[in-house]
């Protein structure tokens, strides 16, 4: 599989290490991605009404630091009304939700990971989860898309790759603590139905090319951040796209369909309106073709950036 694992799997990586119970441990690996001054690509609209649109790339998990607030992004922080996220973060703590995550993530009785894979298919999945320090029989009762966002959150750990430090989390928590209006695309529940209504098949090939993804391109995650911090579109397209083929009807949930909800949104509604808005989402949601400033242009809409 290609980074496309990684994009698809951290939208829910914070909601998995929760349950999961993942730690942070800062290694060497993790801090090079983004120790020297990042610059990040960011894209700015400007509206018939007054007003902007600047959307910016998040990196779900980052090592410690802020290298990616650049001078671009603070002007546009300070110049928004309102602060656009992909769902509420806050709420994937809610109770409920949990509950609702919890219950389904566990397979019905008598129905384990053992039973749904291939021999061949349990050798791969047991040997990336190895590398991630998950062992598989701690998966067994779950459902595939669950067990492999669990080796995602654990690889990602080990590398020293921390949910707590993602973009979209630290603006989101400083927005709230400077009394910013804040939009979200999708509700906490609609992000986690995405995964939870894949169908089988697609569940278990989300599983099984994401753990043959750290046996056979251990360093995708680091080399998915590099490129973010130079602001490299092309590179982060590449990375994100590389192997979709695999598996084109999750990429279509999980990446297409969303950017067009997205940008429909954005046309209806944040275009007609004189606030300032300044919209958070994945970076893999922003690159190529059918990235959301893409998107835009084929609308019609000048979109100033790479």
């Amino acid at each position: 599989m290609s980074m496309g694992f990684w994009r698809r799997a951290a939208g829910w990586i914070a909601a998995a290490a929760l349950l999961t119970g993942a730690s942070v441990a800062q290694t060497e690996a993790a801090a090079s991605a983004t120790a020297a001054k990042a610059e990040p690509a960011i894209w700015s609209i400007e509206k018939p009404n007054g007003g902007t649109i600047t959307l910016f790339g998040s990196v779900h998990l980052l090592p410690d630091g802020d290298s990616w607030r650049t001078a671009a992004l603070t002007a546009a922080y300070k110049a928004s009304d309102v602060i656009v996220l992909e769902t509420d973060l806050d709420a994937m703590q809610d109770s409920g939700l949990q509950a609702y995550l919890a219950k389904n993530a566990l397979n019905p009785p008598g129905v384990t990971l053992t039973t749904l894979l291939t021999p061949e298919q349990k050798e791969a999945v047991t040997k990336g989860a190895a590398v991630a320090g998950v062992s598989f029989s701690s998966m067994d009762g779950f459902k595939p898309w669950f067990a492999a966002l669990q080796i995602s959150v654990a690889y990602a750990v080990s590398q020293g790759f921390s949910p707590d430090q993602g973009v979209d989390k630290t603006i989101e928590a400083e927005g709230k603590a400077d009394g910013k209006a804040f939009d979200y695309f999708e509700k906490a529940r609609e992000q986690l139905d995405l995964f939870i209504e894949l169908e089988e098949k697609q569940q278990i090939d989300f599983l099984v090319l994401g753990a043959q993804e750290i046996l056979e391109k251990p360093d995708a995650l680091k080399k998915l951040v590099d490129a973010w911090a130079r602001g490299d579109v092309t590179a982060i397209d590449d990375l994100m796209n590389e192997g979709m083929e695999d598996s084109p009807e999750v990429a279509k949930a999980l990446l297409e369909d969303r950017n067009a909800r997205w940008v429909k949104k954005i046309q209806d509604f944040y275009m007609k309106d004189k606030n300032s808005y300044l919209i958070i989402v994945g970076a893999g949601h922003l690159a190529g073709d059918k990235g959301v400033p893409t998107m835009l242009r084929g609308a019609g809409i000048e979109v100033a950036g790479p």
